[in-house]
C-alpha cells in the first residue's frame, strides 16, 4: 500500500465504484418507477370501451350522478361489459372531475379526495363535444397490474443494469491500473536518478518524454543535475588550481630557505627580497580567494556612497598614464556632459577599473590605443574599457571570467597574476547590482563594459 501507483489505482477504483453505484441505483429506481407508472397509466387508456361508455353516460345524463353503477359494470376486457367483484384483479376505475376531485371509483377508494396534477396526468381525459368533463383513472397499484411478462421484463432490465455496473467497475480497475502506472513511471525514474545522484553519480539524467508537469519536472531535474555536475567539476578544478597556485611560491620559498640554511646561498638582501616577493604573491592570492569567497556567500562588505563614475575613470586614467606612456600606448578618456551618478563602493569600483586597465595595457602593443569611455544610457551608467590589442579567441572568450583561467598559458604568475582578477571584478560588479560583459574580435581588440544602475542627482548629496 506504500506504492504510489497502488494508491492511485485504488483511488480511481473507489471513485469509479462510487459513481457507478450512484448511477446504477438511480437508474434502477427510475426504471422501476417509470415502468410501473406507465403500466398503471396505460391500464386506464387500454379500455376504449370504458371511455366510450363513460362519455356516453355523461352526454346522456349531463352529469356524473349515478356513474358508480356504470363503473361497477365495466370489465377489464377490451371494451366488454360484465360484473366484476371488488376483489377481482383488473383495473380499479375511478372518475375525477375537472376540479381534480375523485367523484366515484369502482371500489369506493379516494372518493372526495383531491388529486395532484401529476396523478391526474396518469389518467385518460374524458371529453364530450370537445369539452373536458373528467378524467378516467386506474387506482390499482402497479404490483397488481403487472403481469408475468411485465415482471420478467422489469427483472431483465434490472439485471442488465447490474451487469453493466459490474463491467464498468472491472473496466475502471483496468484503466485505473494502466493510468496510475503511466503517471508514476516518470516519478519512479526520477526517484532512481535522484538516489543515484545522492550516491555520487552526477552523470544521471532522465528521459523527458512529455511536455506536461512531469516533463517539466524531468527537465528541471536534468538542469539541476547538470548544474551539480558543473559545480562539482568547478570545485575540483578550484581545489587543483589553488593547490597549484600555492605550491609554486611555497616551493620557491622553501627551496631558497633550504639553500640558505645549507650554505648554498648567502643570506644577502637580494635573496631576502626574492623571498619577500613570493610572500607578497601568496598574500595577494589569499586575499583574492577571500574576496571571492565573501562575494559568493553574499557577505562582501561594501562602503556604499554616492559617487560619480567619471571621477573614478579620471583617477584610474591618471594612475595608469605613466604605464601607458612607457609602453608606447595611447590612453584616452571620454566622459559624458552629465554626471554619471551611481551609488556604490568607490574603492571596489576603482579596483574593477584598475584590473580592466591593467589587462588592456598588458595586451596592447606599442602604437595601440586604450580608451576609457563613460556614458549614460537611459537608467544605466556604462563604463567601457576598449583596447586595440590582439583580442581574445572565440575558444577563450566564454571563459575569461572563470577562476584561474589564463588564455595565454605562457604568462608568468608574476607578470600575469593567478587568473582571479576578472572573476573578482565580475563578482564586485554584481554586488553593485550591475553586469560586466566582454566583446572581442581576434586581431582587432577587446571591450569590457561595466553597467551599473543610474541614480538621481538628488541622491548624491
Amino acid at each position: 500500500m506504500s506504492r504510489l501507483w497502488v494508491r492511485l489505482t485504488l483511488a480511481f477504483l473507489l471513485i469509479s465504484l462510487a459513481a457507478i453505484s450512484v448511477v446504477a441505483v438511480l437508474s434502477l429506481n427510475a426504471t422501476n418507477n417509470q415502468f410501473r407508472r406507465y403500466v398503471v397509466s396505460s391500464g386506464s387508456g387500454s379500455q376504449p370501451g370504458a371511455v366510450a361508455a363513460l362519455t356516453g353516460f355523461y352526454a346522456q345524463s349531463g352529469s356524473w350522478a349515478g356513474v358508480d353503477n356504470l363503473l361497477d359494470q365495466l370489465t377489464p376486457g377490451a371494451g366488454g361489459r360484465g360484473r366484476v367483484d371488488q376483489g377481482q384483479a383488473g383495473p380499479n376505475f375511478a372518475i375525477a372531475g375537472t376540479d381534480g376531485r375523485v367523484i366515484a371509483s369502482r371500489t369506493g377508494e379516494l372518493v372526495g379526495e383531491l388529486l395532484s396534477p401529476e396523478e391526474l396526468g396518469q389518467g385518460t381525459p374524458l371529453t364530450v363535444d370537445g369539452e373536458p368533463v373528467g378524467v378516467l383513472l386506474n387506482l390499482r397499484s402497479a404490483e397488481a397490474v403487472l403481469d408475468t411478462h411485465a415482471q420478467m421484463f422489469l427483472q431483465q432490465v434490472q439485471a442488465s443494469l447490474v451487469w453493466a455496473a459490474l463491467g464498468a467497475a472491472v473496466l475502471s480497475l483496468v484503466l485505473g491500473f494502466a493510468t496510475s502506472r503511466l503517471l508514476t513511471a516518470p516519478i519512479a525514474r526520477l526517484t532512481a536518478a535522484a538516489e543515484a545522484i545522492a550516491a555520487g553519480d552526477l552523470s544521471q539524467r532522465v528521459d523527458v518524454r512529455s511536455r506536461d508537469e512531469t516533463g517539466v519536472l524531468g527537465q528541471a531535474f536534468n538542469d539541476m543535475a547538470a548544474s551539480l555536475a558543473a559545480a562539482e567539476t568547478a570545485r575540483k578544478n578550484l581545489i587543483a588550481d589553488v593547490s597549484h597556485e600555492l605550491r609554486t611560491p611555497l616551493t620557491v620559498v622553501q627551496g631558497n630557505l633550504q639553500a640558505i640554511l645549507d650554505g648554498v646561498y648567502p643570506l644577502e638582501m637580494a635573496q631576502v627580497t626574492g623571498l619577500y616577493e613570493e610572500t607578497r604573491l601568496l598574500t595577494r592570492l589569499v586575499d583574492d580567494l577571500h574576496d571571492l569567497a565573501l562575494a559568493d556567500a553574499g557577505q562582501l562588505r561594501l562602503e556604499r556612497s554616492a559617487i560619480d563614475m567619471g571621477e573614478i575613470a579620471r583617477g584610474a586614467v591618471a594612475q595608469f598614464g605613466p604605464v601607458a606612456e612607457a609602453g608606447g600606448v595611447s590612453l584616452r578618456l571620454s566622459l559624458p556632459e552629465e554626471r554619471a551618478a551611481v551609488v556604490g563602493d568607490s574603492d571596489r569600483l576603482a579596483q574593477v577599473l584598475r584590473n580592466l586597465l591593467s589587462n588592456a595595457l598588458r595586451h596592447t602593443p606599442a602604437g595601440g590605443e586604450v580608451a576609457v569611455v563613460v556614458r549614460v544610457t537611459g537608467d544605466r551608467v556604462q563604463l567601457a574599457v576598449r583596447d586595440t590589442g590582439s583580442g581574445i579567441s572565440p575558444a577563450d572568450l566564454p571563459h575569461v571570467f572563470d577562476r584561474f583561467y589564463r588564455g595565454d598559458r605562457s604568462r608568468s604568475r608574476q607578470g600575469g597574476g593567478a587568473g582571479l582578477g576578472l572573476a573578482i571584478a565580475r563578482q564586485l560588479v554584481r554586488a553593485h547590482e550591475g553586469a560586466l560583459t566582454v566583446d572581442s574580435e581576434p586581431g582587432e581588440g577587446t571591450t569590457f563594459t561595466m553597467t551599473l544602475p543610474l541614480h538621481a542627482a538628488s541622491e548624491l548629496a
